[in-house]
């Protein structure tokens, strides 16, 4: 295999990019100027020795200390004015950067990495990151923790994926006492919520529903 096909593998791994996108972006990179190449490499290395994964919304954010520290808080989570009664639960990263720039919520948020397949058998589901969202719900509980909400899209994979959560925080909601809710119908079934305005995305928090 030719290094520019090893290549254009690599960038097919990237969500949303199939083989001919790939490839485009392989003959991009031989037309461009080889400073151009060299500094993109540079930022990429740059940017994996500068970001860390958040201990306790799992998101990823960039830092200046250097190191990959498992136990360092982002900005977000460290900020004591924000609403320690609400956790919202969104799947990815881009989601709870949509979630903030709506104005939505002011609450403190948990990304779960993904969301549990339709194809999951039914009792023996392993749902993405659920052992950490239970250990940052007890950190919540113990700041006054109210409600979890589950903004997720408004997909099919979304809907099972919050109906299994529901099940299983059920004995915490129990133990505790803290509601479980869900965005609103501002979001349109089949919507993800990285895609939907800010303005979709306040009307869905705002009408939120619990069970």
């Amino acid at each position: 295999m030719s290094e520019m096909e090893k290549l254009a593998q690599y960038f097919t791994r990237f969500p949303g990019i199939g083989t001919r996108q790939a490839r485009r972006f392989v003959y991009f990179l031989l037309a461009s100027n080889p400073a151009y190449v060299k500094d993109l490499s540079a930022r990429m290395l740059s940017l994996l020795e500068k970001s860390a994964q958040c201990a306790d919304c799992r998101r990823y954010f960039e830092h200046t200390n250097g190191g990959r520290d498992t136990t360092r808080v982002c900005d977000m989570c460290a900020d004591t004015a924000s609403d320690p009664h609400t956790l919202v639960v969104v799947e990815k990263d881009a989601d709870l950067l949509s979630f903030k720039k709506s104005g939505g919520s002011p609450g403190r948020f948990f990304v779960l990495g993904a969301l549990i397949p339709l194809s999951e058998i039914k009792g023996a589901v392993v749902a993405p990151r659920v052992k950490e969202l239970k250990g940052r719900i007890e950190k919540a509980v113990a700041s006054g923790l109210k409600e979890v909400l589950l903004a997720l899209s408004a997909t099919p994979e979304g809907d099972h994926t919050a109906l299994e959560l529901r099940i299983l925080l059920e004995p915490l909601q129990k133990k505790h006492g803290f509601t479980v809710s869900a965005l609103g119908r501002g979001l349109s079934t089949g919507s993800e919520l990285e895609y939907a305005d800010g303005e979709t995305i306040k009307s869905a928090f705002e009408n939120r529903k619990t069970q």
